[in-house]
């Protein structure tokens, strides 16, 4: 009873730490519209590298998720883990427990489509962007051109 009380309040606790992560991934892609708009490329990669370096510690928290999720399927006997299937099949001396993962559960939600939605701006931004200057260089390679046909030089 107490391991797996134990493996109730890891996932409840990795639910909470990887929600910190979240916020703080949304917290570093927050100026990214910024950077884009203004053309800073260079700080612009590092931020993107500084998020691929916590998108690469929140996919080893879904690794810790997901082995304490296998051990409760094994343990309460479930077809796979849903906070559904885990409250009808867990005994109510857990129900403490399984809230407290329903609530870092609820808590992630948000978060994540939050940053859904922040990826897709910065990503549409982002194109926006690329395709207004190869529109410039392709608009300044067709004078060049013009000027060439119509006889003048480069200066």
């Amino acid at each position: 009873m107490r391991e797996i009380r134990d493996k109730l309040c890891e996932l409840a606790a990795a639910y909470d730490e990887q929600l910190q992560l979240y916020n703080r991934i949304e917290e570093v892609g927050s100026g990214e519209q910024k950077l884009i708009r203004d053309g800073h490329l260079d700080l612009l990669l590092q931020v993107l590298k500084e998020k691929e370096e916590l998108l690469k510690q929140a996919g080893e928290y879904e690794q810790r998720i997901g082995s304490l999720q296998e051990q409760l399927v094994e343990h309460f006997a479930l077809a796979h883990f849903s906070l559904p299937q885990l409250k009808l099949a867990a005994p109510s001396y857990y129900q403490e427990e399984i809230a407290a993962i329903e609530k870092a559960v609820s808590s992630l939600v948000p978060v994540l489509e939050g940053l859904e939605e922040q990826e897709r701006r910065n990503e549409q931004s982002l194109s926006q962007y690329l395709e207004t200057r190869q529109g410039t260089r392709t608009k300044k390679a067709q004078i060049r051109l013009a000027e060439r046909a119509y006889g003048k030089k480069d200066l």
